[in-house]
Parts: C-alpha cells; structure tokens; sequence
C-alpha cells in the first residue's frame, strides 16, 4: 500500500457527478458560491439554505459584482481577480463587504478563487464571517468593559488613598481570619510611631500589650458584632499609655475585616478644635450682632444678638433676605458697606440706623469684613447698638472754631436774612465732607446718601471748593 500522503485523485477515479449533484455540494461545503466571468460579471449565485439574506441574491445574476461591494472592497476584489485571471501561482483569498440592501445590513463575505472550465468562468467559493465578527465585537466590548471597570476601580482606589489621607484619625484595616494589618492611613503610621510599609502585614495585637492582647481581635470582633457597637480599651507600647479602638465588622472578598479607629484617652482636644469651639461660643453668646451675607448682600446667617437687634423671632425668617431691609437708607447703605471692604478688605465703623421687624428704628454702629470662604466671597457685618454707647462719648463739634466765628462776626453787620444763609451753607458744606468721607470719595453713594442728585452734588462740590 502506498502511504496516505501519496495517495492523489486520477483522472477516471472519480465518476461524473450530475448538475444537481455538484450544486448541492457546492452549496453544503460554502454559505455563498458565485460564478463569475473574468470581467467580474455575475453568472449564477448560489447559497447554502442557512445562509441570510437569502431574498435579492437572485439580482446579482447578469450585473457586475462591482456593484454589490462596498468601496472599500473594490481594490482588493480588482486585484485578486486579475492575479487569478494571469494563471499566478498563490492567490489569496480575500475578505470582501457587501453593501447593504433591502434593509439588511452590510455582510463580510471570505471568498476563495477557483476555476471550472475552459470558457473563463470562475467560480468564487465564500464563507460567512457575520459569526466571526460577532464573536470579535463580542470580545471587544469585553476588553472595553474590563478597561472601564479597570479605570473605575483606579478611580475608587484613588478616592480611598486620598481619604485616608486627609482623615487626622488612626485608622487600620485588620483582616479577621489572622489579625493581619491589610492597610492604615498615615495617621496610623504617625501614631505608633513607624513606617506605613511596616505596618502592612503586621500583627494589629502586637501593637498592644497586656492580658486582652492575646484575644483583642475576637474582642473587636465580638465588640464590632454586638447590637450596640462599643469601643475596646488597649494599651498601646508605641503611646505607652491607655488607647480606645472603635471597631467595624464588614465583609471583603469573601473574608471578614476590621475597620479599627484608634483614639488616645485623655488626649487634649486639638488647638484648632479648641479655637473653633471658642469661635463657636462666641458667634451664639456674644453680644453684638454677627450676619454673614453673600455678595449679593442676602444674608447667610446670623446670631442671636442680631435677632434681638432685629425682633426677628426665628432664623429661618431671617436667611435669604437682604441685609437691606433691616438698614435705614437700604441699598446706600448696602452699597457702601461692600464697596468700602470689597476695596480695603474692611470698613472699620460705619454709623447707620437699624429698621426692626416691626419698623423701629435705633443707631448702629456696623463694621464689615470681606471673608473668602472656598470659592465664594463673604461678608462678616458685625452690628453694635450706639444707644449704650453714646452716653460714653463726647458730643462732636457741629461746628469748627473758625466757621463759629465767622458767624459771630456777622452779627451786627449784616442782616439775619444773610447770616442763616450762610450758617445754611456751613452746615450744607459740613454734611458733604462727611457723606463723602463715609462713602470712600464714592460721589454716587454720597449723593443717594444725601439725597441729592450726582449733578447736584458735583455743582454743590465745587460750590464749597470740594472737589
């Protein structure tokens, strides 16, 4: 017997095999078979029974199989019929797209070359890859949503690390199952006093001495299951003195972990708690009224020294309200107060008067601070009742030793018709200087303040020499 490599087909061997026969081959062993000319005309299609779509094929036959590729496919069909037609030794088969028709989508057909007979037909075998490239798109939309959940979980990772970070508190994960360290935040590392790589993978009880070290993870365990969770008393070596853990139990991966908060009893509150606690205490019993307002002069708080300023019976009454509404000359007011800080940063005292709920009025005294808060600007007004303060005070000139004499000196000399005229214009003179003195040199807030026009103003200005 000769091997099985050497056995070949002989002419004769093989008896003839009827039309019908080699169509039903044909169509069995390709999902699409073709019979073309050389010149790429159709001469007759034919397509496995599975094969979809199967309405429209039979308008191939007789036109050009240009006309049923897309452009992309064009060169490649082109050149590979043309090697095959010059009798070339390999010709490839190649991948070819078809366009879309009667509503179905495009379909990428792997066609392989070979000849039938002596008349230049060929015949083009073809073999559906729509399954293929599902199973390619499939794959891509896997290694897509692998790297989605990969960039989630970075982005999660990221958020933890900067969590731990930021939290002032020790804190340590501890695995149950071996009361192994998994992580810590720097915290952690800075309170028993060592390196956060050397801590990873340490023992949580060894950081702890005395007789419940021995069992301090199933008493965290046992704290942390319990249904009103408590803390656990340790003594820390690395403080060397009494520690409380506030454990949490939860599930990770499949295990159980410790989510232990580490405190030092005894421990001095931080200065910065201590100042804001004082801050805190002066803000609600201090007894000058304290508002914080936006930029656009609502008000974003106040104490309770300005509710009783105000008789405004509660804060929710009071917040969203413009700060105008409380003052007596309102928008002026308002205007000169945040223009004053807006420029300098503060305006040490402003005298105004304050308009109750209730529509009685009382002098204040109003000092203002220009705050950033984050990304916002805000106003502090700190507001003072000038009433207790007024009998402390020496009443102001009203008027300076020079304008009282020259007044003085017109008696006798001119008629009183004059005299008051010009004390009128003294004391007109005397109201400017301060309204532009309180404005900041701001001539529109002065004139709405005196209420006089800003023409008005300018010509009285240069009147008194002002300008």
């Amino acid at each position: 017997m000769r091997p099985q490599g050497d056995v070949t087909w002989t002419v004769g061997l093989i008896p003839m095999i009827e039309p019908d026969v080699v169509t039903e081959i044909i169509s069995n062993i390709s999902d699409l078979a073709l019979i073309i000319s050389k010149q790429g005309q159709v001469l007759g299609v034919m397509a496995s029974p599975s094969f979809m779509p199967q309405s429209g094929l039979d308008t191939w036959e007789g036109r050009m199989l240009d006309e049923e590729l897309t452009v992309e496919s064009l060169p490649k069909f082109r050149q590979r019929l043309e090697a095959f037609v010059e009798d070339k030794d390999t010709v490839l088969p190649v991948e070819l797209n078809h366009t879309a028709r009667n509503g179905q989508p495009e379909f990428p057909i792997r066609y392989s070359f070979h000849k039938i007979g002596t008349d230049g037909a060929l015949l083009m075998l073809g073999r559906d890859l729509r399954p293929i490239a599902e199973i390619q798109q499939q794959l891509v939309a896997a290694q897509i949503a692998l790297e989605k959940d990969y960039e989630a979980q970075r982005e999660y990772d990221t958020r933890f690390r900067v969590l731990m970070s930021a939290n002032a508190e020790p804190t340590l994960f501890v695995r149950v199952s071996d009361g192994k360290i998994t992580d810590t935040n720097p915290a952690g590392a800075v309170f028993f006093d060592t390196a956060e790589k050397n801590l990873v993978g340490e023992s949580f009880a060894d950081l702890f001495q005395g007789k419940q070290s021995a069992h301090l993870i199933s008493n965290l365990t046992e704290a942390a299951s319990a249904n009103t969770p408590g803390p656990v008393d340790a003594f820390s070596v690395a403080k060397r003195g009494e520690v409380t853990i506030s454990p949490k139990l939860f599930r990770s991966g499949g295990e159980h972990m410790l989510l232990c908060r580490v405190t030092q009893k005894n421990e001095a509150a931080p200065q910065g708690d201590a100042l804001q606690s004082q801050l805190d205490a002066l803000y609600k019993n201090g007894v000058d009224g304290v508002v914080f307002i936006a930029e656009t002069g609502n008000i974003l708080s106040a104490n309770g020294a300005f509710m009783n300023l105000s008789d405004v019976t509660h804060t929710g009454s009071i917040q969203g309200r413009s700060i105008a509404d409380f003052l007596s000359r309102g928008s002026v007011d308002l205007n000169v107060l945040l223009d004053n800080a807006t420029r300098s940063g503060a305006m040490r005292l402003y005298a105004t008067h304050l308009v109750s709920e209730h529509g009685t009025e009382r002098p204040i005294e109003i000092s203002t601070t220009r705050l950033q808060a984050q990304d916002s600007t805000v106003f502090a007004l700190i507001f003072r009742d000038a009433n207790r303060i007024d009998a402390l005070r020496a009443p102001a000139a009203q008027l300076t030793e020079v304008d009282r004499k020259s007044v003085v000196e017109l008696i006798g000399s001119q008629a009183l018709k004059d005299i008051v005229a010009k004390t009128t214009d003294v004391v007109e003179k005397m109201c400017i200087e301060t309204a532009v003195e309180l404005t900041s040199n701001n001539r529109v807030a002065a004139a709405e303040m005196l209420g006089l026009s800003r023409q008005s103003l300018y010509v009285k200005l240069r009147k008194h020499g002002l300008l």
